[in-house]
């Protein structure tokens, strides 16, 4: 492993211009986000520029975000958070939380450049400062599953996850109970969901059952249910209200 990408497994960015935004809806997440937010006024000048971590939504939710609002980030691996940064995503649930101190000063090079509206500029330096405060991680056997299990969008069940990890099922919930403040069915579910969603996102008329089958769903039906229990939706529903933000990323 070399360079930031370990760590960040995603850049993302977004900025919404002043009038009537709308709320975005999200699909479930388990990643936490390391995140510099600017507010703009009309003229695009600077009225505020923070440095938080933006917690997982592992049941989904809505981002209403602000007008005048820009988002540049990072989006961080739980498995290595606690052991190159010293951050544990178990504890980064909820609400969005400052940076501790002792990491901030590999940052200000970004937030300075976000300041003055050079986005492109910060998230480079973003991204310099997640790899200059990150120590190398240690490969346990339990990152060693949550790896796997992020790289195939959730298809391994959790058993096979403990298996392949030469560990116990018991030890591995408790471990990712400690770390990431869920279970690994839970956090696969979540996975296999959002990583069918966004598949289905590329067509205008996707083929649910085809969808379904190839992110590890039995069939079309068992992907409806787990859709509805995790999002209180079905994967239909869902389509229509994130078709307006799914045009926009995929175009």
């Amino acid at each position: 492993m070399t360079g930031p990408d370990w760590i960040a497994d995603l850049a993302w960015y977004c900025r919404v211009e002043h009038g009537r935004p709308e709320a975005h809806r999200l699909l479930p997440f388990c990643e936490p986000s390391l995140v510099i937010r600017r507010r703009f006024d009309r003229k695009g000048r600077t009225q505020d520029c923070r440095l938080l971590i933006s917690p997982a939504m592992p049941d989904g939710g809505e981002y209403a975000p602000e007008p005048g609002e820009e988002q540049i980030a990072v989006r961080l691996a739980p498995e290595l958070m606690e052991t190159a940064l010293g951050l544990r995503a178990a504890e980064y649930a909820g609400e969005d939380r400052d940076l501790p101190r002792r990491l901030q000063r590999a940052f200000d090079s970004a937030v300075s450049e976000a300041a003055k509206g050079e986005a492109c500029h910060a998230m480079r330096a973003l991204l310099r400062g997640v790899e200059s405060a990150a120590a190398a991680p240690d490969a346990d056997r339990v990152t060693h599953a949550t790896r796997m299990m992020r790289q195939s969008s959730g298809r391994i069940p959790a058993r096979s996850l403990a298996e392949a990890s030469g560990v116990s099922s018991r030890h591995l919930r408790r471990e990712f109970a400690a770390r990431f403040g869920h279970s690994p069915r839970a956090m696969t579910r979540r996975l296999r969901l959002a990583s069918a969603m966004l598949e289905a996102e590329q067509h205008d008329r996707p083929e649910w059952a085809r969808v379904a089958v190839g992110y590890g769903f039995s069939d079309q039906a068992h992907m409806i249910r787990e859709c509805r229990t995790i999002m209180g939706e079905s994967p239909r529903e869902l389509f229509r209200l994130r078709r307006p933000l799914a045009v926009s990323f995929n175009t």
